[in-house]
Formats: C-alpha cells, structure tokens, sequence
C-alpha cells in the first residue's frame, strides 16, 4: 500500500510525502520543490511490531503495520495535505453548501497586543474572551452541522445541549459561525473542564445527555457565545469590517461589545475573568485551507498566561498519585528557520495541576487500554494529546534547548485542539 501526498506551503513550495506499508515496514519519504525543482530528499523507515500478543484483539506485525499506516495518512490530510496535486497546487476552495473537509482553518486571534500599542487609547473594542470549547455551527442549505475547532462533525453528540441545538436553527442557509460552547458552575464560575463530556468525538450521544443531564441537577448552566461569522447567507464576509459582521450577528442576541477601558480590565480581573478580545472596528479576518490557521482579525488581552501543550511523556505520580499517571512531560511547535515545518521543543514537566483526580484516571484509564504501563514512558506520536497550561512566566532556552515555565499548572484537556496549533 503506498499513498503520496501533497501540501503548499506558506513560502510557495510544494511538499510531497510518500507513505508506504510493506510487510511490517513503513517507509515515509519527503522532500519540498519549487518550479519544478526538487529539495533535498529525507527518509524514514520503521519496523513494526504487532500488539495484545495472546488476546483478542492480537494484531500480527503486518496487521499492526497497516493500521499505524493508515493513521498517519489520516493524520497528514488532518493537518491539510492531499491527495491530488493539483488540489494542492491551486488550493481547495470552501464550499458553504457542503460539509466542510479537515483542511478549512478559521483564523485564530493574535496572542497578544504589540507594545507600541495602548489598549485604552479609546481605538478598541473589547468582547469578554469565555473559557470553553471553540465550536463552528454551519447551515449547508440541508443540512445542520456542528463542528469541533479540529473540523469534527460531532452534531449528534451537540444536540445534547439546548443552546446548540437553539442557535443551529436561527443560522441562515449557507451560513457559518464560529463560537464558544461555555459551562457556568453555580457559583457562577466557568469550568471548561466538563465540556469534555459534551464535545469528544470519542464518547456517545447516549453518554453525553446522561453526562449533560447530571451536570443540570449540579446547578449547572450552557451557553453559546458566537464570536464570529464566515460565511453568510452563501456569501464569504471575511472581508467585511467588524462591525458589519456584528450586525449579521446579532440574531443570536445581544453581544456586550464596547470601548476598552481600564476600569472594564479592573472589574473583570475582581470576577475572575479570563481576558478580553479587542479589535478594531475596521478588522477583517481569515481562513485557510490548509489545515493552518492564520492569526489575524483580533487579539488576545488576558489577565493570567495560558497556553496549550502538546503531552508526550507520562509518568505515574507518588503517594495517593502513584496509581494513575500524574506528570506529563509538555513539547510545543516552533517555526524553525531551517526547515519548512515546525519543530518540536521540549517544555519540561508539569504535575496535573487542576485536572483533578477524575481527569487523571481516564488519561491513566486510556492509555492503558492503549497497551501502556503505569510506570514513566515515551508516548507514540499518534498518542500525543493537548492540554492547557496556565503559568506564571517563561523560561529563557535553557542549554538543552528547553524553554520550560515558572509554576506551571495543566487546567484541562484539549480535545478541540489539534496539535499544531500547539505553538511556542
């Protein structure tokens, strides 16, 4: 079995792979060209062995081989490439009228302000930045769809919630929204946390209205906050000013946008508020097609660092801990200017912090369903998953080539989150 590959790059290039399963053996092969010139051709080839000797789910080497196979080409047309390279050539195009494809990115806010620029010199809108999942709502024209930020359709398991379900029917036709799915305990605090149950493509939809029906008789409240539109009634508004893209907005009710002040930042750090999203009024955004989402349209103000982080390392914990795995060690990307495509950087460990014993035994519970011990390993790249860190400041790059954080603290898993996006 062998599949070749094709992604344009942001620099123009072309990037092919070549991915084949021979017997237990798997050869990738990549190299970049540009005008028809090939790069620098690079290889890899791995030996495969099979898994679960003696159950009944035992795979044989050649079996086991086709599956790891499989799940990295799945994997690379995840991330955006394709299979026909004139698609990657000329690029794909989004179609409102039909399910989007795993390479459609919206873009994503700017992390953070430049230092030239003055949050409070009147020129900012500001909109409360909610801690929850990022979800996109589509109206094909026949069909509903709601998707998670990976371009999941798990409408099914959504239509648990009411807020969902509401706001899917106020979407015109051809129209696409993407927004914040939030959960507010009953003392009135967000809790990202329990999202997980109502928004993982793995789980049921049985399961997450038995999960989302507990978490109501909790005192628990949902919420969708649509923070932005991209398609409209079958037009692409992306180039549309901010403020005219509010206004088609408005539909799914009022949203409290307003003049940046600092007295808004006083009171929303007293009530423990994530942040804030500031634009400007004339601000346009974006989308790709190419699995990468561009920042652009609005930025981050936030009143604690955060960031997502890649786990590829685990490690049981000591004490009540040392039966579920408890440390995990955190990687992210970073742009190299050698190669084309991000680098991994290792960031160091990180206790489990606010996942909370629950949290930690269905990580534990998972990986090791997925043939781990419960003892300190390395796991495999399509075990890789995405959590969220806050932390207090950043390391400088330490002579390991490490950049770790000051008091970091995992606050959740990140199913809605590929793993690219996990940037430095």
């Amino acid at each position: 079995m062998k599949v070749t590959l094709y992604q344009k790059h942001l620099t123009g290039r072309l990037k092919h792979m070549v991915i084949e399963v021979n017997d237990n053996q798997i050869f990738t092969e990549w190299w970049t060209s540009k005008d028809e010139e090939d790069g620098k051709k690079q290889n890899t080839n791995e030996t495969i062995s099979g898994k679960n000797k003696g159950r009944s789910n035992e795979t044989s080497d050649n079996e086991q081989a086709i599956l790891e196979f499989e799940r990295k080409v799945k994997k690379k047309k995840e991330e955006g490439y394709v299979e026909n390279r004139k698609d990657a050539v000329i690029g794909e195009t989004a179609v409102v009228s039909s399910v989007l494809t795993q390479a459609f990115a919206p873009s994503k806010p700017i992390s953070k302000l430049k230092e030239k620029d003055d949050p409070y010199d009147g020129n900012w809108l500001a909109e409360r930045k909610h801690n929850g999942s990022c979800i996109l709502l589509h109206n094909t024209g026949n069909e509903q769809i709601g998707y998670t930020r990976r371009i999941k359709p798990i409408t099914g398991i959504l239509s648990v919630v009411p807020q969902i379900k509401d706001n899917l029917k106020l979407l015109p036709d051809e129209s696409l929204v993407i927004g914040e799915l939030v959960a507010i305990d009953s003392k009135g605090i967000e809790d990202p946390k329990v999202l997980k149950a109502v928004t993982t493509e793995t789980t049921t939809e049985a399961k997450a209205l038995a999960k989302y029906n507990f978490l109501i008789d909790e005192g628990y409240q949902f919420d969708y906050k649509v923070f932005d539109v991209i398609f409209w009634n079958g037009e692409d508004v992306t180039e549309l000013p901010f403020t005219e893209r509010l206004e088609l907005t408005s539909i799914f009710g009022k949203r409290e946008v307003s003049i940046f002040t600092e007295e808004m930042a006083n009171k929303a750090t007293k009530k423990e508020w994530e942040g804030f999203i500031l634009r400007r009024p004339e601000d346009v955004i974006t989308f790709t097609m190419n699995g990468k989402p561009k920042r652009k349209g609005s930025y981050k103000f936030k009143f604690i660092e955060t960031t997502d982080c890649i786990v590829t390392k685990v490690c049981p914990g000591s004490g009540k801990h040392e039966v579920r795995f408890a440390r995990f060690r955190l990687a992210q990307y970073e742009e190299s200017p050698f190669f084309d495509d991000p680098v991994i950087v290792d960031c160091g460990w990180a206790g489990g912090g606010r996942l909370g014993e629950e949290n930690m035994d269905l990580i534990t519970a998972d990986l090791i369903k997925k043939g781990y011990e419960l003892r300190k390993t390395d796991l495999q790249e399509k075990d890789w998953f995405a959590v969220e860190l806050e932390y207090q400041s950043r390391q400088s790059r330490n002579d390991k080539g490490q950049l770790c954080f000051e008091f970091p603290i995992i606050i959740r898993t990140r199913e809605d989150k590929p793993l690219n996006e996990c940037e430095v």
